[in-house]
């Protein structure tokens, strides 16, 4: 593929292990330019040989955003793309995809293609007006703007120019209502109902590689079931490692019961199927 220089990937992390650097390599393999959003509020994290661009409360601080809520971290992701487009300006385009996202090798480059072409200002999978507000689109309400409009953020695409209009509702949101607890989603989707901004979902984007069965917000997928098979072309979230759905089983970060770990359980060869069972 040739190399799309207006357009800047962003893989957001808290760390660089095994999922964003795969992520990374396989996006910067097939000719994109890749930047690491990595929260490094926990320690310093190599993202050799990509940028790196640090998300903390300094950078955000420099950029008006003050006043956050204690899990930023989680609920903003939004700050991602303000700090990507001051660090690196310049790009027509900035495409935002978080860590726990699986792209087989057959979806890399056809995933890339569509993205780049299609004429939409801004891209992210189940974007539009839902049947009932989403938790955290609420907020919205604040701003005279419909609650239902609403998206999932696991990979967003957005050109420049609504970069700043999500900053600047970030921005009254933190200042005149910093109670509502209004999320990536509701921030993104918000600005499309707010100022008309042409937009598209992933589904009807790349229908072939993007659907609610694989690409949602639960259940999650197993990591190491999805690596080896070699025929598949739709991209998975969330994803997550054998390792991490036993560590959370430990420590009870995700609640991970049975029927929510159904997929993993159900795709999880022999011996890990029989020890997530037996802990379960």
């Amino acid at each position: 593929m040739d190399n799309f220089n207006d357009i800047l990937f962003l893989v957001r992390t808290q760390g660089f292990g095994v999922l964003p650097r795969l992520l990374a390599k396989q996006l910067s393999d097939a000719g994109a330019q890749v930047a690491i959003v990595v929260d490094e509020r926990e320690g310093s994290e190599d993202c050799a040989p990509y940028p790196k661009l640090s998300l903390e409360e300094k950078a955000l601080a420099a950029l008006g955003l003050t006043g956050l809520p204690e899990n930023w971290g989680w609920l903003c992701g939004d700050m991602c793309y303000y700090v990507a487009a001051a660090t690196m300006p310049g790009f027509s385009r900035y495409v935002l995809i978080e860590s726990d996202v699986f792209l087989p090798a057959l979806a890399v480059e056809p995933l890339i293609e569509r993205l780049v072409a299609h004429p939409a200002q801004v891209m992210a999978a189940q974007l539009g007006l839902a049947a009932k507000p989403k938790r955290y689109s609420r907020g919205l309400q604040h701003f005279g703007i419909d609650p239902r409009w609403g998206c999932i953020f696991p990979l967003t695409s957005v050109q420049s120019e609504v970069i700043e209009a999500m900053r600047e509702l970030r921005l009254a949101q933190l200042k005149r209502f910093p109670d509502a607890m209004l999320n990536d989603e509701g921030i993104l989707a918000g600005v499309v109902a707010k100022h008309g901004f042409s937009y598209a979902a992933l589904e009807d984007v790349v229908p072939a590689h993007v659907g609610a069965e694989t690409f949602n917000t639960n259940p999650p997928h197993l990591f190491e079931a999805l690596r080896d098979d070699g025929q598949e072309r739709r991209v998975f979230h969330p994803v997550v490692e054998f390792h991490t759905v036993l560590s959370r089983l430990a420590n009870g970060e995700k609640a991970y019961t049975r029927r929510r770990l159904r997929n993993v359980i159900r795709t999880a060869p022999e011996d890990m199927r029989n020890e997530l069972l037996r802990r379960l």
